[in-house]
């Protein structure tokens, strides 16, 4: 055993278990993925995740030295600091949350030209990649990937951005239904589920990820063609079945991150009218548009595939449960 890293579960620690083949392997796959992304070895990397139980520091540490880039161990907060470390060095590639990224993108990073992002919704949030673009005021790369403790890595886009690629010469990737467990058909959502190729210490074997996603075939000229194209779209234990079809209720708060007049916060109401289900949607925002709600209604029908019967946009949402089901208290 060469590294024991720990991820918290509840109010315990949950050990991951690493030998030196195991480590030299991911560090091996994650090259492969940072050349599709377009790095070089004369690039100098600034990364602003944190080093302790939250891995990601870490991670991205091991693989950036193995693949032969300079690596400046930033850590997070202290953005002016940050800003002025990568400004001083010339920092060309950053690996940060989005959020940051934008925040010190907003002071001017004129030297970065590939930005990994991590931590926060990004493939599933339309229109993120844009403005993060328009904060650094040019058409800098962006890489997503999606990993967890127990598996690194998972998935990771590449230069040509055409959704996260499954890293499938390391981990074997299945979407099953989450209640029979049966495989789904390609670009069907469903359960995320993972089966480590090649590990010594503690392998995974058909481990439900609990994470929803939807997963298609299609060749990228990166050379890799298992791809997450939206990457995670929201949690598999919160499946509600409305006007028959199964709907997961905080893909509402990943389609709302698109939308700059919405707070983020949400409450959904399923009633039963006439004998038939009735969705309420109530959101906390201000200043918008008919547009604006009109490209909603849209986004939320395309990704749902549920019709939402009343949208209602509020200053304020009283504190409460995000999902209300009255379907079973109320008389139809």
């Amino acid at each position: 055993m060469t590294r024991i890293n720990f991820s918290p579960s509840g109010k315990e620690l949950y050990p991951i278990f690493h030998t030196n083949n195991d480590l030299e392997r991911m560090h091996k796959v994650c090259s492969k993925t940072l050349t599709a992304a377009g790095l070089k070895q004369s690039d100098i990397c600034a990364v602003t995740f944190g080093y302790h139980l939250f891995i990601a520091g870490l991670f991205y540490q091991g693989q950036l030295e193995a693949f032969g880039a300079k690596v400046i161990p930033l850590g997070p907060g202290e953005s002016e600091r940050a800003w002025k470390v990568i400004n001083d060095y010339g920092v060309s590639v950053l690996i940060s949350n989005p959020s940051f990224a934008v925040k010190l993108a907003s002071k001017g990073l004129p030297t970065i030209r590939v930005l990994f992002v991590g931590g926060e919704p990004f493939s599933s949030v339309e229109g993120y990649a844009e403005k993060v673009r328009e904060a650094f005021g040019r058409d800098i790369t962006i890489i997503d990937s999606y990993s967890m403790a127990l598996c690194m890595p998972v998935a990771r886009s590449c230069q040509y951005e055409s959704g996260l690629h499954i890293v499938d010469d390391f981990v074997y990737a299945e979407v099953v239904d989450p209640v029979t467990g049966l495989p789904v058909k390609p670009g069907e959502k469903g359960e995320l589920v993972l089966t480590h190729l090649y590990k010594e210490a503690a392998p995974l074997l058909r481990y439900r990820t609990g994470d929803l996603t939807v997963i298609e075939n299609k060749a990228c000229s990166c050379g890799r063609s298992m791809t997450l194209p939206k990457g995670i779209i929201g949690r598999t234990d919160e499946m509600v079945k409305v006007k028959g079809v199964k709907f997961w209720p905080s893909q509402i708060g990943t389609i709302l991150q698109g939308f700059s007049f919405a707070t983020g916060n949400y409450r959904v109401v399923f009633k039963t009218k006439r004998g038939v289900d009735f969705v309420e949607l109530f959101i906390e925002g201000s200043e918008y548009s008919s547009e604006d709600v009109e490209k909603l209604e849209h986004v939320l029908r395309r990704d749902t595939l549920v019709k939402f019967n009343e949208i209602i946009i509020v200053e304020k949402l009283e504190p409460g449960p995000r999902v209300v089901d009255e379907r079973n208290t109320m008389p139809s």
